[in-house]
């Protein structure tokens, strides 16, 4: 469903991502795990159009992705960054409507679509994106990106900052997605999170992919884990 062969990016000339192959199956959530720095934003960014392409090439439902960031959204690339960046001076119906009418979607539809899989907008939906909690923000930017009706997601360090029940919701929407078919790539930090969501991950370090590994393996190597993300 999506492919990445051998990307390298990252920003001006600067190489950050160094020949990172992956690979997630529609209805499938894939977790993208390592400490720090070693490049998980950088990587998504590539895929989003976002940083610099140096290398590889990748694939969605079989067609190499446009060039132009825009064009790979309405070609089904949701992207959920990290820090959220709603559009603070738009309500939390407009920052919705946006993203759906920039996909060539119906605005009302989308609202709609958001409010019912994502209530605790609803009493916000007035209000302005910039005056929510942290949590809210990172769910209205998570409704957004659904706006587009994605093929494909990506979800960068979703859980940073949010609440645990915030995270529980997150958690249940996108199991919920992946049984209509949805193909998620979740960068994180929190291994219960991707633990509790994702069954394959695979681990970077320093820039490159060093590792593809099952949730079992995960769950039963500590020193794996110690090794591999230092937790």
């Amino acid at each position: 469903m999506f492919e990445a062969i051998e990307i390298s990016g990252g920003y001006y000339k600067t190489l950050i991502v160094e020949r990172a192959s992956l690979h997630v199956g529609r209805g499938e959530i894939v977790a993208l795990l390592g400490r720090n720095g070693v490049g998980k934003s950088t990587l998504m960014r590539c895929f989003v159009g976002q940083a610099t392409a140096m290398g590889g090439s990748a694939r969605l439902d079989g067609r190499p992705l446009p060039k132009n960031a825009a064009d790979r959204a309405r070609n089904g690339l949701g992207y959920v960054p990290q820090g959220r960046f709603v559009f603070p001076r738009l309500s939390v119906s407009e920052n919705i409507a946006v993203a759906a009418v920039a996909c060539g979607h119906s605005s009302a539809e989308a609202i709609d679509w958001a409010f019912v899989n994502f209530p605790a907008l609803v009493p916000k939906a007035r209000e302005l994106a910039g005056r929510l909690s942290g949590g809210q923000q990172q769910i209205l930017a998570m409704a957004r990106a659904l706006a587009t009706r994605p093929k494909l997601l990506l979800l960068d360090e979703p859980t940073e900052g949010v609440q645990p029940s915030i995270v529980d919701e997150i958690a249940q929407v996108l199991l919920r997605l992946r049984r209509d078919g949805l193909a998620v790539l979740v960068a994180e930090q929190d291994l219960n999170f991707c633990l509790s969501i994702a069954e394959r991950a695979y681990v970077m370090d320093r820039g490159r992919i060093v590792r593809e590994t099952s949730k079992a393996e995960l769950q039963g190597d500590k020193a794996l884990l110690q090794e591999l993300l230092g937790v």
